[in-house]
């Protein structure tokens, strides 16, 4: 019998924290960490939604607290930590920095009595993480957050576009600058003088149901581009493109590319298991 899993390793996409109050609970972490639920009620945490949402089959109180624990990462423990502290929460474990993980921890009690360990990672502890696990490299920039920066030479226009053809608010903006998150992802559009070549993709978004994505995006006007070369041909906006990374659990990708208003290319993938490659 065949025991493997039939696609890619599953995305933690949210976790729930069920609550005889969830409203209270709900503001102690949005006071205590500076996160704002959206409109589904999820406080974005990185790229991990935490729900807080009423039940009647849970006690007032976490019965086993250190069950389930919440490791936040934050980049700077000790004013966390001082924050923590003008709200008098109760702390479990006071903040400590363990040489030996290079991290500072340090471990709150919320109101429910769920645990929550503040957690901060130095740049000692990405660097022997990654040495210890044989990661691709281990300088500075290894442990560091990385994000997409797409010109824009119309601001406004590009916020039309990305609002009206693929349904995305900047969930920030600066003058000169709108951020977006999608998903686990990143990136930005600023205002600059310059265009894109176009020649490359800039972008790329990796989804579940390529055809059902381009269908949609097609129904919001985006046109996508038709490809005729050597090693590279389009069926219908879609190209069949071989070999993929072992992470995505595919075989190959499906892809199609599409240019924004501003001229950059976003290409967007679907991988095909190895089951269906076959």
């Amino acid at each position: 019998m065949d025991t493997a899993p039939p696609q890619a390793p599953p995305v933690l996409g949210s976790i729930l924290l069920a609550s005889t109050d969830p409203g209270r609970l709900r503001a102690w972490y949005e006071q205590a960490f500076g996160a704002s639920a959206d409109g589904d009620g999820f406080l974005r945490l990185g790229g991990v939604g935490l729900l807080i949402d009423g039940r009647e089959d849970v006690a007032t109180e976490t019965a086993e607290p250190a069950r389930v624990i919440l490791n936040l990462h934050v980049e700077d423990a000790r004013a966390t930590a001082r924050h923590l502290d003008a709200l008098d929460v109760s702390w479990l474990a006071g903040l400590e920095y363990r040489e030996r993980a290079g991290a500072w921890f340090g471990t709150v009690v919320d109101p429910d009595g769920n645990l929550v360990q503040i957690v901060q990672p130095t740049a000692e502890y990405w660097t022997a993480r990654r040495e210890r696990l044989g990661l691709g490299g281990a300088g500075i920039l290894a442990a560091a957050h990385v994000a997409t920066r797409l010109p824009a030479q119309d601001l406004g226009r590009a916020r039309r576009f990305y609002a009206e053809k693929l349904g995305l608010e900047p969930v920030e903006a600066r003058p000169g600058g709108l951020r977006y998150e999608c998903g686990g992802g990143v990136f930005a559009l600023f205002e600059s003088a310059g265009r894109p070549s176009g020649e490359h993709t800039q972008m790329g978004w990796r989804v579940e149901d390529l055809d059902a994505t381009v269908a949609e995006l097609r129904d919001r006007g985006v046109v996508f581009e038709e490809y005729q070369g050597p090693g590279l041909r389009t069926a219908g906006g879609i190209a069949v493109v071989a070999g993929n990374y072992p992470s995505h659990g595919g075989a190959g990708e499906r892809a199609a590319w599409f240019y924004d208003s501003e001229g950059n290319l976003h290409g967007v993938g679907q991988a095909v298991r190895p089951d269906a490659a076959g």
